[in-house]
């Protein structure tokens, strides 16, 4: 099987999994009572983009008998990205937030009557990454929507949306899809051996998508080659953690350094760590339920002098570097602060 066909027949696995999503849009669909805005919330690639292409062939389908054809006029068009009122604002390469000029000009795009459809589809993807001007242009919009169109939300964070965005909007809630349900996909299409299915899962925050990347099963992803990445990183870290002279402090720098030579790279780093120090408290407890199996030994020997309190702290501060990363603070910088927070712990290094 082709990975187009894999990645086609994982997407209607999505909308299977998401069946009271469906049947939710269904019902507003049959019910012709379209709202002028929808949020779309929950993991990533959890089936939100699919869903809300089925609700825009669904409020166009010309069949009579089904919500959506995918045989008729309109949503063949729509399937083939062909649609002139179909509209999708999504990050700009190289960008990391979506701009108010991005909201104005779809605005301007709309402010005319839909060409052909019965209801104009207006999708934000990553729309909690909207600044605070841009969604303030969109609000303003939410509020007196154009004729026959309808906005749909795609949010992952949705408390970096302005309460009054999210006022406005039917929530839809999106499950995530389970580890269990993920494995065994990954076993059954690709023969991934379990540990590994299990490690790039669970690392991916049940996202099959960014799973199947960390696997190089993605034809889109340049082979960046997480597997030994992953296995680099961890033996860094540990070796920083163990290292018991102050030559930890110059080791956790270059590795600062390192990870900040490639950018793209700093967000799946941090989830290999977000998996490491998680680990490190679940060993304390229950070793055999630690997700990195393959590093057992090291989480023994690091478990004997590293409290619980400690990890604790390191893990808030990864969250907190990680959102200073989203809000744009410098890279270096950051990650600085972070492995000084690892190496030193109240002027003491960890294993004194």
């Amino acid at each position: 099987m082709g990975i187009d066909q894999t990645r086609l027949d994982f997407d209607q696995m999505q909308l299977q999994y998401q069946a009271q999503v469906v049947s939710e849009l269904t019902y507003i669909i049959q019910t012709k009572k379209i709202p002028n805005a929808l949020l779309f919330s929950g993991n990533e690639n959890t089936g939100k983009k699919e869903a809300a292409f089925f609700f825009a062939k669904g409020c166009n389908c010309l069949s009579n008998e089904q919500i959506a054809c995918d045989h008729c006029k309109p949503c063949n068009k729509i399937s083939a990205s062909a649609h002139p009122d179909i509209h999708i604002i999504d990050l700009q390469k190289g960008k990391k937030i979506i701009s108010i000029s991005q909201i104005r000009e779809m605005g301007l795009t709309i402010a005319y009557r839909p060409n052909e459809a019965r209801f104009r589809m207006v999708l934000i993807l990553s729309a909690d990454l909207m600044n605070v001007q841009a969604q303030n242009a969109l609000l303003k919009m939410l509020e007196e929507p154009p004729e026959k169109t309808f906005f749909i939300l795609i949010a992952f964070k949705t408390s970096f949306l302005l309460p009054t965005i999210i006022s406005r909007c039917r929530i839809i809630r999106f499950k995530p899809l389970t580890d269990k349900l993920i494995v065994q996909y990954l076993i059954k299409e690709f023969k991934i051996d379990r540990q590994m299915a299990l490690i790039a899962s669970k690392t991916a925050d049940s996202d099959m998508k960014k799973a199947m990347m960390y696997l190089n099963l993605d034809s889109d992803n340049e082979n960046q080659n997480w597997i030994k990445r992953r296995v680099w990183l961890l033996n860094t870290l540990s070796d920083i953690i163990k290292t018991q002279t102050h030559d930890c402090i110059s080791k956790g720098l270059m590795l600062s350094q390192k990870l900040s030579t490639d950018p793209d790279l700093v967000n799946d780093s941090i989830a290999i760590m977000k998996i490491f120090l998680r680990d490190l408290i679940i060993f304390k407890f229950n070793p055999k339920k630690i997700v990195n199996l393959d590093f057992f030994d090291v989480f023994a020997d690091i478990s004997k002098h590293v409290e619980i309190k400690k990890i604790s702290e390191w893990i808030k501060e990864l969250y907190k570097t990680e959102k200073r990363l989203t809000a744009n603070s410098t890279l270096r910088l950051t990650l600085d602060r972070f492995f000084l927070t690892i190496v030193i712990h109240k002027g003491k290094l960890i294993y004194d």
